[in-house]
């Protein structure tokens, strides 16, 4: 960490060397990281423990715009996440009613706070769970992206010819869950082996489409949307193969075709912002309790509503309510009928706002289970942030459950240049 920090310093003083010799039309920057973290339980073992570094580059030629970012990352604790890769690469021609981008790309849609309604477009990159924030959360996407731009209404449409799946964790993984332990030992089952997942080729027939219509009027804003996807996250299709493995339990993950029709808005008010979303997901195969039942197609509403508060004195609240339903349940799936989650984001500002002290709670209704992450972030200079800070997982069942033993107390730096 202290190492860390004296290239953080190094990084510093040179960057602004560097800043003089980047021609006129380039403009360079990005950010340099590390985050470490420690189980607070025993045996007290590094959970999180990389380095990341980001560099991002833009040119504006007038009739065309271009932005290109990659990551360099060295990670000690997940291996497969150490590399180079490219983040974002696209080119974008804006004219005075209309606008193209086209290339990989981050898409956000939605009002929501820390949690996914109609922001569906880019997949979630789950490998740390849910301990990242948002925007490390999403993953871009390979898409063409038209807009028609009005005063009052904008048209948006979005093709992603070439399909990308969630990530979760795997392996040995601190934050992977065991697959195989569920299905040995029922029913005479001797084995289970797990086949890779049935992805879409990439083809006219299997793109992705995407349209929302945006309406910006008085004090109101307004959006609604349809999506023809597939469902980023596969569904695990068992198969009994008793001629060549004996009783052995096939599990096959597959992806499949669904239609998302969303909603949202977001309306000021005095010291309040209200917002509201709701999706309508058609198709979606839901997994059964039974490790030998088959996924049952049905109909889900997802929803939420919530509220900013900025009373003053650099406080800022956000609260929310996000549910699901399930239409024609049966018992059969894993998923209940009903869901909520409540959400509750407290911040302020303190040092001539140097200091943010914070803590963002998501609450499981149904299981009695709580994430909280308990947050203060301090910028030590312009572009310099030191940040630390405890992740409580609790529950009965549930998601919060599984990780109880998952919660840990980190530190992270970050130089913005």
């Amino acid at each position: 960490m202290f190492f860390f920090l004296f290239i953080l310093v190094e990084v510093h003083i040179a960057s602004a060397e560097q800043k003089r010799l980047i021609p006129d039309w380039l403009e360079v920057s990005g950010f340099l990281e590390t985050l470490h973290s420690v189980r607070t339980k025993s045996p007290h073992d590094k959970i999180t423990s990389r380095a990341r570094i980001r560099l991002e580059a833009r040119t504006d030629f007038d009739w065309i715009y271009m932005f290109y970012s990659v990551d360099g990352e060295k990670n000690w604790i997940i291996s497969k996440e150490t590399g180079v890769d490219t983040h974002e690469f696209w080119v974008e021609h804006a004219a005075d009613t209309w606008d193209v981008r086209m290339g990989r790309q981050i898409i956000i849609w939605g009002q929501a706070d820390g949690v996914q309604i109609t922001d569906m477009i880019s997949p979630p990159d789950l490998t740390e769970s849910m301990t990242r924030d948002l925007d490390e959360i999403r993953m871009p996407v390979d898409a063409a992206r038209f807009r028609i731009l009005g005063d009052i209404f904008t048209g948006e449409l979005i093709l992603i010819p070439v399909f990308r799946e969630a990530v979760y964790p795997e392996g040995d993984n601190p934050w992977a869950l065991s697959q195989g332990a569920d299905y040995h030992g029922n029913n005479g089952i001797n084995n289970v082996a797990f086949l890779p997942a049935d992805t879409p080729d990439t083809s006219l027939e299997n793109m992705e489409i995407a349209f929302r219509v945006l309406g910006y009027f008085s004090g109101l804003d307004v959006a609604a949307s349809v999506f023809y996807t597939w469902d980023d996250t596969p569904v695990l299709h068992p198969v009994m193969d008793t001629q060549n493995h004996g009783n052995s339990l096939v599990i096959i993950p597959k992806h499949h075709r669904m239609t998302i029709l969303g909603l949202a808005f977001s309306k000021p008010w005095s010291d309040f912002v209200f917002r509201g979303e709701a999706a309508f997901y058609m198709g979606q195969y839901l997994a059964c309790d039974s490790f030998i039942c088959e996924p049952l197609v049905r109909n889900l509403v997802k929803w939420l509503t919530g509220v900013d508060w900025t009373p003053g004195n650099d406080w800022t609240i956000t609260a929310q309510v996000v549910g699901e339903s399930i239409f024609n349940h049966e018992p059969v799936l894993s998923a209940g009928s009903d869901s909520f989650l409540c959400t509750l984001n407290v911040s302020k500002k303190l040092m001539n706002e140097r200091l943010t002290l914070s803590s963002m709670i998501y609450i499981d209704c149904d299981n009695s289970g709580l994430y909280e992450r308990i947050k203060s972030d301090y910028e030590v200079c312009d572009g310099f942030h030191l940040s630390a800070g405890l992740d409580i997982f609790q529950g009965n069942e549930g998601l919060f459950d599984v990780y109880e033993n998952n919660s840990q107390v980190w530190i992270k730096a970050k130089y913005n240049f």
